[in-house]
């Protein structure tokens, strides 16, 4: 009964869709729907790629469905036509917003923030962990391969090995597996927002709810001229480079004052440059090392473009363990 009602609700969804293109409130009514009667993540992500929408999507909607139990993989489509629909007229959404803390408080939350992430690096300990990274070509929906690395950090420096290719070890250095990789998710992305030097804009943007802990959103802004953020772009001999601006959202949880999500956009990228657009939603979430809890990664979804195509990283990491000489990650490699 319940794949039939669902089955239902999606072919009329996808209709509308087709013929005038859908509503936030649409999309909205749908990711519910497929809430309530417990569809697979992957199934409502595949629903919401066929949809072209009217109206643009934002971001507190985004994170509300979220916070109601949307998956994700769900998530991830939605940032996309967030992406897609930045243009479009605004919509009027069934999902209101909350009133903004007095200016004072904002501006204390930020230096706050400020502090705790500048600091970041100084108060983690040594580790090594698990990261999984799953590469796809967005514009097919495909898996491209899988690639399992043991990422070490110590010294306030990460190093990473690469496991396994699709399952198979391999003594493959990282950097030689081509496509797009990312480093950097353990404290660069929020020193290069939250460093003063970048001259970053902040602006009170929206409350949202999320992993179900109230956090407050902040619009931010590095101007290119001011920017450290390098997409690098090699290959075959050749390696083209160039800084990029920033905009997007930092998240600051409301008890601890830092930082839980940034969702970073390139701007400012030179016309000329093979890059054309590229994306990062970064999860930080509490872990356990040696017996402490502490903010580490979580999960990250990477997006670039480019003239022929478009590829998308889902990463993870887990298993994470104090750096020590009896601490290591083995691979086996599978028959």
């Amino acid at each position: 009964m319940r794949v039939r009602l669902w089955a239902g609700i999606l072919a009329i969804s996808l209709c509308a869709a087709a013929e005038t293109g859908a509503s936030v409130n649409d999309v909205i009514s749908l990711v519910r729907a497929a809430i309530q009667h417990g569809q697979e993540d992957s199934q409502l992500a595949k629903a919401l790629h066929r949809i072209k929408l009217a109206e643009s999507l934002d971001q507190h909607t985004i994170e509300e469905l979220e916070s109601e139990g949307a998956g994700p993989k769900a998530i991830a489509e939605l940032q996309r036509l967030r992406r897609v629909s930045a243009t479009l007229p605004t919509a009027a959404t069934a999902i209101q917003p909350q009133a903004a803390p007095p200016p004072d408080e904002r501006k204390r939350i930020v230096e706050m923030a400020r502090e705790s992430a500048l600091n970041y690096t100084r108060s983690l300990p040594d580790f090594i962990c698990t990261e999984v990274v799953r590469r796809y070509d967005d514009t097919r929906s495909r898996l491209l391969d899988t690639l399992t690395l043991k990422l070490s950090y110590f010294d306030q420096k990460e190093k990473y090995q690469l496991l396994a290719i699709n399952g198979r070890a391999t003594v493959l250095p990282y950097e030689s597996v081509g496509g797009a990789i990312t480093q950097g998710e353990f404290g660069s992305l929020l020193a290069e927002v939250f460093d003063r030097r970048s001259a970053t804009e902040f602006q009170w943007d929206h409350w949202t709810t999320l992993r179900k802990r109230l956090a407050q959103v902040y619009s931010f802004r590095v101007p290119a001229a001011r920017s450290n953020y390098r997409i690098v772009v090699g290959g075959r001999g050749r390696r083209d480079e160039t800084v990029a601006g920033q905009h997007g959202f930092v998240y600051v949880d409301g008890d601890t004052i830092q930082t839980v999500r940034i969702v970073a956009e390139a701007d400012s990228i030179p016309r000329d440059f093979p890059v054309l657009s590229a994306a990062t939603v970064l999860d930080y979430g509490f872990a356990e090392i040696g017996g402490r809890q502490f903010l580490l990664p979580l999960h990250a979804d990477a997006r670039m473009r480019t003239a022929q195509m478009q590829t998308r990283n889902d990463v993870e990491f887990h298993s994470y363990k104090k750096f020590a000489s009896e601490a290591t990650i083995t691979y086996t490699e599978k028959q």
